[in-house]
């Protein structure tokens, strides 16, 4: 039997369901790790109601950015001392998909090219200072719109979300340079 499988795996026939082709796609790698995923109710009720909107045409994207976190600095003694802020934010990520938009099939799909192009994206929301909870709704038009098109909206609205979470004075440079 060892020697049939062998065999047959010398002519191709056995395939490992875990291996990845990459030659299939020229798309970016990206990771969207679990760490990443907005997963509570809570959470998402947070976001909606003191959160901020961006809308698309094929989606609405709502996000909260909140205060830079606070993490104690240890001193010469050991102990921890003065207070100093993080240097950079976690970037958490939540779908939501009502019933009225389909079945569990078409909610389904809608979910998983959300999901894909975040990941993709995910690297623009990279050193963001604080924390920002994101998610996103999509519309029905959705399930017939290209990848690209989702794509290209879901990086639209991470650069939005990254212009909102630049500090004051950051944000003042940036008008006065767009002035000259």
């Amino acid at each position: 039997m060892a020697m049939l499988k062998t065999e047959l795996a010398e002519r191709g026939r056995i395939r490992n369901a875990n291996a990845v082709d990459d030659s299939v796609s020229d798309t970016p790698k990206g990771s969207f790790p679990k760490a990443a995923h907005l997963l509570k109710h809570l959470d998402f009720q947070r976001v909606y109601e003191q959160g901020r909107r961006h809308f698309s045409g094929n989606m609405t994207v709502f996000y909260l950015r909140t205060q830079v976190e606070v993490v104690p600095e240890p001193n010469e003694a050991g102990t921890t001392g003065a207070l100093r802020a993080a240097a950079t934010g976690r970037v958490r990520v939540g779908f939501t998909v009502s019933k009225a938009l389909g079945g569990s099939v078409e909610r389904n799909r809608m979910r998983r090219r959300t999901r894909e192009a975040v990941r993709h994206h995910l690297q623009v929301l990279k050193g963001v200072t604080g924390t920002v909870d994101v998610v996103i709704n999509p519309k029905r038009t959705l399930l017939l719109a290209d990848f690209a098109a989702i794509s290209q909206e879901i990086e639209r609205a991470f650069r939005v979300i990254r212009q909102s979470s630049l500090a004051p004075e950051a944000k003042r440079e940036k008008r006065e340079k767009r002035r000259r």
